[in-house]
């Protein structure tokens, strides 16, 4: 079972995140973050993971039965790291029953609901941008959160952050969309409170996260002596850009590789103009060659100067400046990116997880 060897006192910890949607991209990218900053004595902030949907079951059995611990795997092209997080201290299944998951949402503890529950998951037309009511039905993620927001209302009225995490562009505005959209179906009032209490900050996210296998838990077990039963793979990469627009508390998110900025534009096509345009220019040329894999792709010599062309010569020229970003290093860290061996298996053109 994971340990994390008395590195900070779990119990003593606030739980000041809802985070709806725990999955491997989650547990490799924000709780990763708050686990840092709990070691460092930077924060008592703890995550509380919630599912929505009957499947989550599995989740919730298998990080009961860690006290919620977790090991993540960080495969890079010349070195595997093994590190256990304890930021999720609980769990709640809220299917069939959301009672206990709204009622959290209300409490003064919470500061922030985050959210990774995919493009799927948002209540939202695809051509107008507009709330659709019939992809929000009862005990859905937005129906649930716009429940747990008025619950807050006629409580103590705190203000709220609901941040999005998703791999989707002015991810904060859509949420917002979402969230008002859910509530005007819950009470009249509750679209005015959202508007005074609550704020919406876009974020962008970036680490690309495999689906476990039962050889990563395997190879977990016979080479560092850790029974886990969902481990998460990810690469040694992460990004995290994000929104100074928080309601109530935050955290000191600028004692960690995270940027935090007034504008989230110039990342965001940083990211779409770089990284997924470059995968998807690759992805095309490289399934005509007859290769299955992204890794296997850059080691042909032709298709590798092809991407790095792409990026250099016609991407990067059309990017506006991004603080903190040098597209250059960002460019080749793109290209080690790709070529890791190790994420071979999930890296297969087309299910790749472009977080």
């Amino acid at each position: 079972m994971p340990s994390i060897d008395g590195a900070y006192d779990r119990h003593a910890l606030r739980r000041s995140i809802v985070h709806i949607g725990v999955g491997g991209f989650h547990r490799a990218h924000l709780a990763t973050y708050i686990d840092e900053l709990c070691r460092a004595g930077n924060t008592d902030w703890a995550i509380v993971g919630a599912g929505v949907m009957a499947g989550d079951i599995r989740m919730a059995d298998a990080l009961g039965a860690q006290d919620h611990l977790y090991t993540l795997v960080s495969r890079g092209a010349d070195q595997t790291e093994v590190t256990t997080v304890g930021s999720i201290v609980d769990y709640i299944l809220a299917a069939p029953d959301a009672t206990a998951l709204i009622e959290t949402i209300a409490t003064d503890d919470v500061q922030i609901v985050s959210l990774t529950v995919t493009e799927g998951g948002y209540p939202i037309d695809d051509d107008t941008g507009a709330f659709r009511a019939d992809l929000c039905p009862p005990g859905s993620a937005f129906d649930i959160l716009a429940r747990g927001l008025d619950a807050r209302r006629l409580g103590s009225g705190n203000p709220l952050t609901i941040l999005s995490c998703d791999n989707i562009m002015t991810n904060g505005a859509v949420t917002r969309e979402a969230t008002l959209g859910a509530a005007r179906s819950v009470d009249d009032a509750l679209p005015a409170w959202i508007d005074t209490n609550v704020s919406f900050p876009n974020s962008m996210v970036d680490r690309i996260t495999p689906m476990t296998t039962p050889s990563d838990i395997e190879w977990l077990e016979t080479t560092m002596g850790v029974v886990d039963r969902w481990p998460v793979v990810a690469e040694p990469f992460r990004q995290w850009v994000v929104e100074d627009n928080f309601a109530g508390d935050r955290l000191p998110l600028e004692d960690l590789d995270v940027i935090v900025t007034d504008d989230i534009e110039p990342y965001e096509l940083t990211k779409l103009r770089l990284l997924n345009a470059g995968h998807s220019c690759l992805a095309y040329l490289a399934a005509l060659d007859g290769f299955a894999a992204v890794d296997a792709a850059m080691a042909d010599p032709n298709l590798r100067h092809f991407v790095h062309t792409l990026l250099d010569v016609e991407a990067k020229p059309t990017l506006p400046h991004a603080a903190g970003i040098v597209l250059d290093d960002y460019i080749d860290e793109l290209i080690e990116r790709f070529c890791i061996q190790h994420l071979e298996r999930e890296r297969l053109i087309g299910r790749d997880r472009l977080n």
